[in-house]
């Protein structure tokens, strides 16, 4: 249309220049006129047509326009996209959606079990012929039936049992020697007794078995990696079956330490509890953790919700305050205070603003609200004050009074829209009735803002399970469960972790309370 306009103006002016012209010489003016005259006609006829087909194409778009418009507000479709910096999906399911498909093994499954078969060699741990060192055990001074001496007597034979142990950083090998005699006077045999730890021909002491479970289930290195590890490392070859040998064996003397957990969780004043998937043998599963900062327990179990939360044990009877997302499950236990995860919120306020562009002035105001309550509460912290003015708290309930109130107007005003379950409305019911649990952490000095304590213990469990896979076996979650909430106790209670393992190897693990 502007072309049109120029082309109209400038032809214009050629006329009253041709004009004047045509006074001083006006047949030689005609002939140039009407050659011009006819290059300009031809010109703005095609404009024109030019002209007619943009307004076809713009009607034919509106009309395009107005058809995915309704198709989007009838098919129930997202406007915008939910990802790990506008929920709390994690990273690895951020677009693009459509990954293409795992390759699947051209190999059929046969009708045999996982793992060795019957009748195939198996291995062991031998004896070696030069040990180290030589530890002699004596039978007692006098016989147990008659009381006759013993001392004279020589040993008929010699039972022998090998430790292999890490010492100055190398493999070294003790044996072990039970002397066996006979008595002179009833002729009884009497027999030296090992000690307790020393059970088997050839076995691994508590040093090698501390190391493996380590770098098994603390930074969590594969099964055939820890053998791998510890070979390099310190000469010591290992089979697979032995780490997790030594992973059940250390399970099972925990049993009781874990309850001191559970009951040490259930008397604090604040914990945190989060949940994540896991698989099992292919099956989906979930495990639990609750935590407080110098304790963490981890439990699996196949449902997610209250079933769950029931068995384990901890937030039934749990009556400080529960830091905890939105999972509505954790509702069903009103014995103990709630406080809501404030970085879940945020990232709630995140994807409003994005998928309803109108909302985006509210859920604004209540982002920055919430972050300036949390530094005025961080400030307040460094001062060694054990809570905020009443003044300021007043002014931070009032503004996010203003601003609920402020947002209610604007959703009511907004047309209603089938969309995802986190919606505006939704959204805003949440920060409505749940006020007290939003801003907990305000009144609370000792409530964290957010649950990230509870998401950081769960990711070690994600990173096992990208490194290793899915678990093969109930027990096998079960028993890295356990252990690892033994571990990272010690480890937020600033003790050493090989030290940790090597007591509860021999049964006495570290009395891990709060």
């Amino acid at each position: 249309m502007d072309s049109i306009i120029r082309l109209v103006t400038k032809l214009e002016d050629q006329i009253q220049d041709l004009t004047v012209l045509q006074t001083s010489n006006p047949q030689r003016t005609i002939t140039a006129l009407s050659g011009e005259i006819k290059r300009l006609t031809h010109t703005l006829e095609q404009k024109t047509v030019q002209l007619t087909e943009a307004h076809q194409l713009n009607h034919q778009l509106h009309s395009r326009i107005r058809e995915l418009e309704h198709s989007l507000e009838s098919d129930n479709t997202e406007v915008a996209t939910r990802d790990s910096h506008n929920s709390s999906l994690p990273p690895s399911l951020d677009p693009p959606w459509n990954k293409p498909p795992r390759t699947r093994s051209l190999r059929k499954k046969s009708a045999r079990k996982v793992g060795g078969q019957l009748g195939h060699p198996g291995a062991c741990l031998p004896q070696i012929g030069n040990p180290d060192r030589i530890v002699l055990h004596s039978c007692d001074a006098s016989c147990p039936n008659c009381a006759s001496s013993l001392l004279s007597s020589e040993p008929i034979r010699i039972h022998k049992r090998q430790v292999f142990e890490i010492s100055a950083g190398k493999l070294s090998v003790t044996e072990h020697r039970a002397l066996v005699k006979r008595c002179p006077a009833c002729h009884s045999i009497c027999t030296a007794k090992f000690p307790t730890h020393v059970k088997a021909p050839a076995q691994y002491g508590s040093g090698v078995l501390s190391r493996l479970l380590y770098l098994h289930v603390y930074q969590l290195l594969p099964v055939a990696r820890t053998a791998e590890s510890m070979r390099d490392l310190f000469a010591c070859p290992l089979s697979a079956a032995t780490v997790q040998r030594a992973a059940r064996g250390c399970s099972t003397k925990l049993v009781r330490c874990e309850q001191r957990i559970k009951a040490a969780i259930c008397d604090s004043a604040v914990i945190g509890a989060d949940e994540t998937g896991v698989r099992i043998a292919g099956t989906p599963a979930w495990v639990h953790v609750a935590r407080t900062e110098t304790l963490t327990h981890f439990a699996s179990h196949t449902h997610r919700g209250k079933v769950a939360f029931e068995q384990i044990g901890i937030i039934p009877r749990f009556k400080g305050t529960l830091v905890r997302d939105g999972w509505f499950s954790y509702k069903w236990y009103q014995q103990c205070r709630h406080s809501l995860c404030n970085a879940h919120l945020l990232r709630d306020l995140t994807f409003v603003a994005e998928a309803d562009p109108p909302h985006q002035t509210w859920t604004t105001a209540v982002a920055k609200l919430l972050i300036e309550i949390k530094d005025a509460v961080a400030l307040a912290r460094s001062e060694l004050q054990t809570g905020l003015e009443m003044a300021l708290q007043n002014d931070f309930l009032n503004r996010y009074d203003a601003i609920i109130s402020d947002a209610d107007q604007c959703v009511r005003g907004s047309p209603r829209r089938k969309t995802t379950q986190l919606s505006a409305p939704n959204l805003l019911k949440r920060l409505t009735r749940s006020k007290r649990e939003v801003l907990r952490f305000m009144f609370d000095f000792s409530v964290p803002f957010d649950n990230n304590g509870s998401e950081r213990d769960l990711r070690m469990l994600k990173l096992q399970q990208k490194i290793s896979g899915c678990f093969r076996t109930t027990e096998g979650v079960a028993t890295f469960c356990r252990v690892r909430s033994y571990l990272s106790s010690a480890r937020k209670q600033g003790r050493s972790l090989l030290a940790a393992i090597e007591r509860a190897l021999l049964g006495k693990p570290l009395i891990l309370t709060s």
